[in-house]
């Protein structure tokens, strides 16, 4: 039996569509969403364009609740409805009261769970590894959720640039790369997201961020499945 090839270029289309996805949901987990971003992401109608809704049902919820929300509110435009949804973000994720939805992996993995301990530095490791430094380091600790989605986004950069780069060890670098991925998604991401979505779900007021949830949480299924399938066939080098 043959086995499924790919080239290049047509993983290319792949990656672009990662990106597109992990850019959107880093920017939404990593801080209060900025006022550009929510009005460029409305006027763009980026929701829609957010790929593998027909492979997921999950991501097509997700989708529909972001879409519903947006249907009624524009924090794009209106500054009360920006306001409802930077407070969102704020009071499950930063406080100033007991935090809602920890974004942190070290307190959904550590019986303890504490900080700045043994997950946060296996995070970090790896973020050394490729110089990825967090913005305030020392001081956001490594293992936030929009920092390791960020660093997917980075890997996946990484891809691309290998790709387009059409040097002869393209295809060896794409392929350690996505195994980096596949097992950070694994060893990390995919220990606390359901959680940390699940939380979400309960404690945010906005079908916006209830949407966001969903959208990671299924994204990060789909994603580790369709690194599985690349990392299964043969990439073509034309």
């Amino acid at each position: 039996m043959t086995k499924p090839s790919l080239t290049i270029e047509e993983a290319v289309d792949i990656f672009y569509a990662r990106e597109f996805a992990y850019d959107i949901l880093r920017r939404f987990f990593i801080e209060e969403p900025p006022r550009e971003y929510v009005k460029l992401f409305i006027q763009k109608n980026m929701i829609d364009l957010f790929p593998f809704q027909e492979e997921s049902e999950g991501i097509r919820a997700g989708v529909k609740k972001i879409k519903d929300y947006l249907a009624v509110f524009n924090p794009g435009m209106i500054e009360k409805h920006y306001e409802d949804l930077h407070w969102d973000y704020t009071k499950m994720f930063i406080g100033p009261f007991e935090v809602q939805a920890s974004p942190w992996e070290s307190v959904y993995v550590r019986k303890d769970k504490l900080l700045f301990q043994q997950t946060t530095m296996d995070v970090r490791k790896l973020y050394n590894k490729y110089g990825f430094q967090a913005g305030d380091y020392n001081i956001e600790a490594d293992d936030h959720i929009g920092l390791e989605l960020d660093f997917i986004f980075h890997l996946n950069r990484l891809c691309i640039e290998s790709a387009e780069s059409q040097a002869a060890t393209a295809l060896q670098e794409i392929r350690y790369l996505l195994k980096e991925q596949k097992q950070f998604i694994e060893d990390h991401l995919e220990k606390f997201v359901p959680m940390l979505a699940k939380m979400v779900d309960e404690h945010a007021e906005t079908d916006f961020f209830r949407g966001m949830a969903a959208l990671l949480r299924h994204y990060l299924t789909i994603d580790s499945k369709v690194l599985t399938e690349l990392l299964n066939i043969d990439l073509i080098q034309k």
